[in-house]
């Protein structure tokens, strides 16, 4: 794990079409995420899914590429 902030276009740059599970969140007024840590990536949604349930505390999962049609993010 790596304990370097990302900004959000760092993270989607360095992590293409991958799943994200971030930590220590920077979320903007509107909520939007602005940065964080990423502590797990993968190609594969259930490896970050798998990751995040071992966590206790805030976090976000975001996906850096394109969603298949018919897949929605549930907030």
């Amino acid at each position: 794990m790596s304990n370097q902030r990302l900004t959000l276009q760092e993270m989607e740059q360095k992590y293409p079409d991958e799943w994200l599970f971030i930590i220590d969140c920077e979320i903007s007024e509107n909520t939007e995420l602005l940065s964080g840590i990423v502590v797990v990536h993968s190609e594969s949604r259930d490896d970050v899914y798998e990751a995040s349930g071992h966590y206790e505390g805030g976090a976000a999962i975001h996906y850096t590429g394109k969603l298949p049609e018919g897949m929605r993010y549930l907030l």
